[in-house]
């Protein structure tokens, strides 16, 4: 759910200085709740089991502080959802990167998963959100249905395991086509946070013309 939120934070600075910078935004893939049973579990029901009745209380109610993150920014988190496993997403993430349009979809699975409360473990609901980003969905399936192409995203999360990464949102922005990283951190960080890097970055192009 923070990585919703630290969408809207980075679009938010990337709005501010789209004239003088351009952005490509890759997401990889990372799994929070890989054992999570195929039938998945209520959300408010997985945070009590986690985290506590007081957090689950919170969610319920409306007073955690991620749903006020998320109204700060205009998400709607709904708590009538289910914690699902994300593996079918994270391989139609895959497929969309080849078609342009990674971003566009994540955005339409965050709305459906988090705000309408849909199962995007659920092949109809991956189906409709295919057709709503634009994809191929014959193309899509044939794509899931690739163990070569689900053995490569799960080596993937877990290379990012390997790297340190423990938790989502994790940023890691670099000029395109290099290596080297220009910043990483981890957290629905505020916009000044990612303002003060592409600052930065304007400044030494600026600064070597």
């Amino acid at each position: 759910m923070w990585c919703f939120v630290g969408k809207r934070h980075l679009e938010e600075a990337m709005e501010v200085f789209s004239n003088d910078l351009s952005f490509v935004v890759t997401w990889k893939p990372f799994f929070l709740n890989p054992t999570t049973p195929e039938a998945g579990i209520p959300l408010i029901q997985y945070l009590t089991q986690k985290y506590g009745a007081r957090a689950g209380a919170m969610a319920k109610d409306g007073t955690s502080p991620l749903t006020k993150a998320g109204l700060n920014v205009g998400i709607h988190f709904t708590t009538d959802r289910l914690i699902v496993n994300s593996l079918r997403s994270h391989c139609m993430l895959d497929y969309a990167k080849s078609e342009g349009k990674q971003n566009l979809l994540a955005e339409n699975l965050f709305k459906i998963y988090f705000e309408q409360g849909k199962n995007i473990n659920s092949t109809d609901v991956l189906a409709q959100v295919a057709v709503d980003t634009g994809l191929n969905i014959d193309a899509m399936e044939k794509h899931l249905k690739d163990k070569s192409v689900v053995s490569r995203v799960q080596e993937e999360a877990m290379e990012a395991h390997d790297e340190g990464v423990h938790g989502v949102p994790f940023f890691n922005i670099h000029l395109k086509g290099e290596s080297q990283k220009i910043a990483e951190f981890s957290g629905a960080q505020p916009p000044d946070t990612f303002k003060s890097i592409f600052q930065r970055l304007l400044n030494r192009f600026k600064a070597s013309v």
